[in-house]
């Protein structure tokens, strides 16, 4: 048995091609930016490290995006690239 992506119609990817060279944005809508996100701005601002960021954030028990678990290099990229983003756009 051939799975579904094997098994996809031509017709199917030239229209998700047409698409996308009409600017459509294909997948899942963007998350929205954290209310986190102005704090993790505001110690960037600062000169912080993405790790002392993480541990500021994780010391004042600011929520991650997620909402469970601590704060970490990674969540903090992502904020900040999704604050970043926003900013350029409004």
């Amino acid at each position: 048995m051939s799975s579904e992506s094997e098994t996809r119609r031509p017709e199917v990817s030239a229209g998700m091609a047409a698409a996308r060279d009409r600017g459509v944005r294909l997948g899942r809508p963007p998350a929205p930016v954290p209310p986190s996100a102005t704090r993790v701005a505001e110690l960037r601002g600062e000169g912080l490290s993405l790790a002392a960021i993480a541990e500021r954030l994780n010391a004042e028990q600011v929520p991650t995006p997620s909402g469970k678990g601590k704060w970490a290099k990674s969540s903090v990229s992502y904020v900040l690239t999704r604050y970043d983003a926003a900013q350029e756009s409004a």
